[in-house]
C-alpha cells in the first residue's frame, strides 16, 4: 500500500505551538474558519493558548482514528518472535519471521533489541552510549553534535533544584535519577519520573539556532545496565553514524604564558587527548600527558598567565565521571541483512541475528505517522479546535454574536459534528492472515 499524495493535503507544517502552529492546523486557518482577526499575545484567547488547543485537538484525533499524521515516538513496544511456518531465507532474501507493530506508517526504527539468549542485543540506528560514574557529579555538561561539525545541542547539569532551567538536567540525587533527568531532557518529555523531586511543572526543552534536540536524538535506558543511558540518532540511515557524542567537565586551572605546563585542581578526573578551552587557551589545544596529581602537559603553549576556570572536553571517557561511547552505525537494514521493515504495513522481518524463539524477546522502539495530512484531517482540525474556542462563554467579545446570525453554542454543535463526521472511517485496519 502506497503513500497517495494528493494537492489538496495540507502543506503548510511549521510546528510550534507557542506560535499557533501545529501539524494538522494553525491560528490562521482557525481565525479565518472563524471569520474574526488574527490571534495575537493581546488576543483572547492568545495566539499560544490556541496553539495549546491545537496540540489537545490532534491528540483527540490520532486516538479517534488510531492512526497518527505527525510523527509519534512509540517506546519500548514487546513482541514475542515465532518461526514462521514456511521459511523464505534464501540468497535472494527473505524472512525466517517477522513481527507486527502496533503502529502502521513506521518512518525509522529508533531501536530494535532482540533477545540472544543472555543479553538484549541492538540491531537497529546509530546509537551511543553514556556510562556515569561514581563522580559523576562533576560532569559539567552533555554536547551531542550533528554530522559534519554542525549544529551542538549542550546538555547542561545543576545541582540547585532551586536554580534548575527546563533546559538543564539535575544531577544532585542519584545516578539513575539524574539519568532519568537526561533521558527526559534529549527526548524533551515531562519529567515525570523526577518531578516530585525537582518540582518541575512543564516538559523541558533544548534548541541550538531553532532546532529542538528531539527532532534528532532519542534516549533510552539500556535494558542491560540500568546505569547506562543509549541516545540513537533519528536520522536515516547510517548518517546518525556521523553524529558526535562529547562530555565535559570544569576545573580552576593556572596557565603560564608562552608555557605548555598547566596546573589543575585535580588531573585523576582528567585524560590524555582532552580538549582544553577558556580564558588563556588559544585555538585546538589538548592534554598531551599527566605529570602528577595537580601538573599536566598542554600540545601547545597557553596564551596567558592567571587562574581560571577551563572546560575540559572529551569523546570518549572522562576518568571516574564518565565513560563514552561514540555514535555507531548498528543497523543492517536491506533484504540480505540482519533485518527488513515494510513501514506502510508496520512490519519487521528478520533475516540474519534473528531474535531466540522465547516471549518478549523483540523490543521495539520508533517512530511513526504518515507523513501527510489529507485535506479531511486538516478540515476536522480546524474545525475541532474553532469549536473548543466557541465552548468557553466568555468568547462572545471575540466572536460577535447577532439575532440575525446562529448562536454561539449552534455553532460550536455544527462544527463538531462536522469534524467528528468527517473522521469516520478515517483509520488503518490491519488484518493477520496466517
Amino acid at each position: 500500500m502506497g503513500t497517495t499524495i494528493s494537492p489538496s493535503d495540507f502543506t503548510e507544517i511549521n510546528p510550534d505551538y507557542s506560535q499557533g502552529r501545529g501539524f494538522y492546523t494553525n491560528a490562521t486557518e482557525v481565525a479565518n474558519l472563524l471569520q474574526i482577526p488574527a490571534f495575537s499575545n493581546s488576543t483572547y484567547p492568545t495566539v499560544a493558548q490556541v496553539g495549546n488547543i491545537i496540540k489537545r485537538v490532534e491528540g483527540i484525533i490520532d486516538d479517534k482514528v488510531k492512526r497518527s499524521f505527525r510523527p509519534i515516538i512509540t517506546k519500548d513496544e514487546y513482541h514475542n518472535f515465532e518461526f514462521s511456518r514456511r521459511p523464505h531465507k534464501t540468497y535472494f532474501g527473505g524472512h525466517v519471521g517477522f513481527v507486527q507493530l502496533k503502529q502502521m506508517k513506521v518512518r525509522k526504527i529508533v531501536s530494535l533489541l532482540v533477545w540472544q539468549g543472555g543479553s538484549y542485543e541492538e540491531l537497529a540506528s546509530a546509537q551511543a552510549k553514556i556510562h556515569l560514574l561514581d563522580n559523576f557529579r562533576d560532569l559539567n555538561s552533555i554536547i551531542l553534535q550533528l554530522p559534519n561539525s554542525g549544529v551542538s545541542f549542550e546538555l547542561l547539569s545543576e545541582n540547585d533544584i532551586t536554580d534548575l532551567a527546563n533546559s538543564e538536567f539535575c544531577n544532585t540525587f542519584g545516578l539513575k535519577t539524574t539519568n532519568d533527568e537526561i533521558t527526559a531532557l534529549v527526548n524533551e518529555s515531562f519529567p515525570s519520573a523526577t518531578s516530585s523531586f525537582t518540582g518541575a511543572t512543564a516538559p523541558k526543552a533544548l534548541t541550538s539556532s531553532n532546532l529542538s534536540i528531539s527532532d534528532f536524538f532519542y534516549a533510552s535506558k539500556d535494558k542491560n545496565n540500568s546505569k547506562q543511558l543509549l541516545i540513537s540518532s533519528l536520522l536515516s540511515g547510517d548518517d546518525g553514524a556521523d553524529c558526535v557524542l562529547k562530555a565535559t567537565i570544569k576545573q580552576s586551572c593556572t596557565t603560564a604564558n608562552s608555557s605548555t605546563a598547566l596546573t589543575v585542581a585535580d588531573s585523576s578526573k582528567l585524560g590524555v587527548g582532552m580538549t582544553v578551552s577558556g580564558t588563556g587557551i588559544t585555538g585546538t589545544i589538548t592534554i598531551a600527558s599527566i605529570t602528577d596529581g595537580t601538573n599536566v602537559v598542554l600540545s601547545a603553549p597557553a596564551s596567558a598567565n592567571g587562574t581560571n576556570v577551563l572546560t575540559f572536553t572529551a569523546t570518549d571517557t572522562i576518568p571516574t565521571v564518565c565513560n563514552l561511547v561514540d555514535f555507531t552505525d548498528k543497523e543492517d537494514l536491506n533484504r540480505l541483512g540482519s533485518f527488513w521493515t515494510i513501514g506502510e504495513e508496520g512490519r519487521i522481518f528478520f533475516f540474519n541475528d534473528y531474535p531466540f524463539h522465547a516471549n518478549n524477546s523483540v523490543i521495539v522502539s520508533y517512530v511513526a505517522g504518515d507523513g501527510r495530512v489529507p485535506s479531511a484531517i486538516h478540515e476536522a482540525a480546524t474545525k475541532l479546535t474553532a469549536a473548543e474556542i466557541l465552548r468557553h462563554d466568555d468568547q462572545s467579545i471575540l466572536i460577535a454574536e447577532t439575532g440575525a446570525n446562529i448562536s454561539t453554542k449552534e455553532k460550536y454543535d455544527i462544527l463538531r459534528k462536522e469534524a467528528m463526521d468527517t473522521l469516520k472511517g478515517k483509520g488503518d485496519l490491519v488484518y493477520f492472515l496466517d
